[in-house]
């Protein structure tokens, strides 16, 4: 007898047991948003749409954005037998209300696990307008923000006097996928009287288009 061989063979099946009988893990795959930028407009908020492949199928996951101090959103969902997912976070909202591209991270988490699966970058912006500084006469050159226009689109802002437009001005292409643009200009890019009042409708039309989106319509020099 050689008893020495035994003991490694009796390891050797203890361990194949504990593999048949570990439980599987969950399978990790990959995600994407269905926009690279969401723009979210006054109170409205968005949906932030995700799909993905490589998951273990027939497994409850939650889709969810993390945000400072818990979550933006999350809804949850399970894996098709082929191991695709598609779901939608309702009403999601920026941090906060200025003309900015804010960071965000599309997250698949398993319920039971506990686990990301996955996750991707997105941004999300308001689509909104504002000057530095707020107000101004109107001769002063201010720094006009634009965000949530259309990308690589121009940017016109159609300035009215009692409901007449008096000059429609071209401020420049609005950048990257959540249509930001920093552009200087007069607070008011025309030559009409300085106590006169205004109203601007800011959009991606080099002609008036009372239909046109996106638009902000607003009264000139006051906080956008």
């Amino acid at each position: 007898m050689k008893p020495r061989r035994c003991l490694p063979l009796v390891l050797s099946v203890l361990c194949a047991a504990a593999l048949v009988a570990a439980p599987a893990a969950a399978a990790a795959g990959s995600i994407a948003t269905g926009k690279a930028c969401y723009v979210a407009k006054g109170s409205e908020g968005v949906d932030v749409d995700v799909s993905g492949s490589g998951f273990t199928a027939g497994e409850a996951v939650f889709a969810q954005i993390p945000a400072p101090g818990g979550l933006s959103g999350f809804t949850e969902t399970t894996v098709n037998p082929d191991g695709t997912l598609s779901a939608t976070v309702e009403h999601v909202f920026p941090e906060g209300i200025q003309p900015v591209a804010e960071k965000k991270t599309m997250q698949i988490k398993g319920v039971l696990s506990d686990q990301i699966l996955a996750e991707v970058p997105f941004r999300i912006t308001n689509l909104a307008v504002k000057t530095v500084p707020p107000t101004a006469t109107y001769h002063r050159v201010v720094t006009y923000i634009f965000a949530g226009f259309r990308p690589h689109k121009p940017i016109f802002g159609h300035y009215f006097r009692h409901k007449h437009l008096v000059v429609t001005h071209k401020f420049g292409k609005a950048k990257g996928p959540c249509g930001i643009l920093h552009a200087k200009s007069k607070l008011f890019p025309g030559d009409g009287p300085r106590n006169a009042k205004y109203k601007v409708q800011f959009d991606n039309s080099k002609k008036v288009n009372p239909r046109a989106k996106p638009k902000i319509v607003t009264s000139l020099g006051a906080v956008f």
